[in-house]
């Protein structure tokens, strides 16, 4: 056993975790929906002419966006994310970009997400028509669309975009309500890290698992250990994906939302708390 994985057996343990008694009844997540591409509802006509009715899977849908991904880089990374409601592919072209589709992905206020999407057209100092892209567009259950630029905060000054996304603001009427510049002291990998494990369990969502969490917790006044209520149940891994689903619902919420749920796994009913 190497140092990293002595203190990840500390930290389990410290957090309530005793792998040794983890019970799973089942060998992988059952969930509601199928986790990858989507099944479709195909009307036809079978050899006797009678009318025929059945689902049908098809991949995750592509990317909307205006550009694919530059090829990856040393140092970067490239790919995409899925969406769980749209089941459509979300490019992101670095680390920060990705950790920023998650947690706009794992924010229930957010109905549509868009990567790179159609360019802003606006004057620079000269006067001269330039365009810029915004990594991201997203749409808010308000009706709310806000645009987002990410850039690391060492290449803020160099790559001018302060100054790009002031003389693109004027411009933004009909595209968005608003415009943002985020960098990694927004996009934290914590934040990052229990963002991914939301859009997780939203790909493995099953609502009778999440229906019988929130009925054993809706009473529990205060601040409990994720853990210690998770192995409860028989089935440690769905039950926990249904914490994360109840967290992404916000009928819970993590009391530390700046630490990952490993390092501080506290959380709290919502109206509870009000």
């Amino acid at each position: 056993m190497n140092a990293k994985q002595v203190l990840r057996f500390m930290k389990d343990r410290e957090a309530g975790i005793d792998r040794d008694n983890i019970k799973t009844a089942r060998e992988h997540l059952v969930a509601d929906e199928v986790s990858s591409g989507r099944e479709v509802v195909v009307e036809g006509i079978d050899e006797d002419g009678q009318p025929l009715v059945y689902k049908k899977w098809v991949p995750t849908k592509k990317s909307t966006g205006s550009r694919k991904p530059a090829e990856r880089t040393k140092g970067h990374s490239r790919g995409y994310v899925t969406d769980p409601a749209s089941k459509r592919a979300i490019g992101f072209e670095s680390t920060h970009e990705m950790r920023c589709a998650m947690m706009l992905l794992a924010n229930k206020s957010v109905v549509h997400l868009e990567d790179q999407p159609p360019a802003v057209h606006y004057p620079d100092a000269e006067g001269v028509c330039r365009k810029h892209t915004f990594d991201y567009r997203a749409t808010f259950a308000d009706g709310r669309r806000v645009a987002i630029a990410v850039k690391p905060s060492h290449l803020v000054e160099s790559s001018e975009i302060r100054e790009i996304v002031a003389r693109v603001k004027p411009y933004l009427d009909g595209f968005a309500d608003q415009a943002l510049i985020l960098t990694e002291r927004n996009l934290t990998i914590a934040r990052g890290d229990n963002a991914e494990h939301i859009v997780h369990a939203r790909r493995y969502r099953n609502e009778a698992d999440c229906e019988e969490l929130q009925a054993f917790l809706e009473n529990v006044p205060g601040v409990f250990r994720i853990y210690e209520v998770v192995n409860r149940f028989p089935d440690f891994a769905a039950a926990m994906n249904a914490m994360w689903c109840l967290i992404y619902d916000g009928f819970l919420k993590l009391t530390y939302p700046d630490r990952t749920l490993r390092d501080a796994p506290y959380a709290y009913v919502v109206h509870l708390r009000n």
